[in-house]
């Protein structure tokens, strides 16, 4: 038996996300399905390195299955690539170890949010970037984004109804990048919550536009939920996997 493991770029925007659902269009779906007519077979289980929401994209998901068969990874990207839709491709593929593990050999994710600042629609971006209407104070933005860096209770951050028992996580860097009149979210995390990194960016725009202060940063971290919109999903990408 082989493991292969694969690096996968998608635009989430017509999936229901990455984990596959009954009567529901996924992205494991189409990889699965590719995969099993590449092989010539029925079925070809992969496991990610996380599941991607409704709407999210990805630039470097991580997953890996397991095969009797002879491989040849160039070729299997090749192959795979002719038998997915033009919104999914794998972009790389190797061999790995029995012990490599997609989700759980995993030390950190980077994800980015993109935005972009227009009076009016700009459709080349709003395929991965969210439109907002007025200029962002990102140097405040910056400064609130310096106190979500770290270990911290994250519970105010995630969406409600998460069934999720344990709300520590671990946020390693937190960048904000502006250039023109885009701006770009990045942030390097052990693991997130449901939505949590979407509520981050959205909790830093408030900032931005200045309803929010650096204590109320502090009050969200505190356990307090305050009231603004979760950012949506199109601007949010996968970008890397670290192992």
């Amino acid at each position: 038996m082989t493991k292969i493991k694969l690096t996968i770029e998608y635009v989430g925007t017509n999936f229901c996300g990455w984990q596959s659902q009954p009567s529901r269009n996924s992205v494991q779906d189409a990889v699965e399905q590719a995969l099993g007519k590449y092989f010539d077979c029925e079925f070809v289980r992969v496991y990610a390195a996380g599941r991607t929401d409704v709407g999210v994209h990805a630039k470097g998901q991580v997953a890996h299955f397991v095969t009797d068969k002879d491989v040849n990874c160039y070729k299997l990207c090749l192959g795979v690539n002719l038998a997915l839709p033009d919104s999914v491709a794998v972009t790389h593929a190797e061999k790995v170890p029995d012990q490599f593990d997609a989700r759980f050999s995993a030390i950190s994710k980077t994800y980015c949010y993109r935005v972009y600042i227009s009076s009016t629609r700009r459709p080349l971006l709003d395929t991965d970037h969210v439109q907002l209407y007025r200029p962002l104070d990102v140097d405040a933005m910056r400064k609130a984004s310096e106190l979500l860096v770290g270990t911290h209770d994250f519970c105010a951050f995630q969406k409600t109804g998460s069934n999720l028992k344990g709300t520590v996580r671990t946020v390693n860097s937190f960048d904000i990048c502006q250039t023109d009149d885009v701006i770009v979210f990045t942030v390097n995390g052990n693991a997130f919550l449901y939505n949590q990194v979407r509520i981050m960016c959205g909790l830093l725009v408030e900032v931005g536009k200045g309803k929010y202060s650096l204590q109320d940063v502090q009050t969200m971290l505190n356990g307090t939920k305050l009231k603004f919109r979760t950012l949506p999903a199109k601007g949010l990408t996968l970008e890397k996997v670290y192992y």
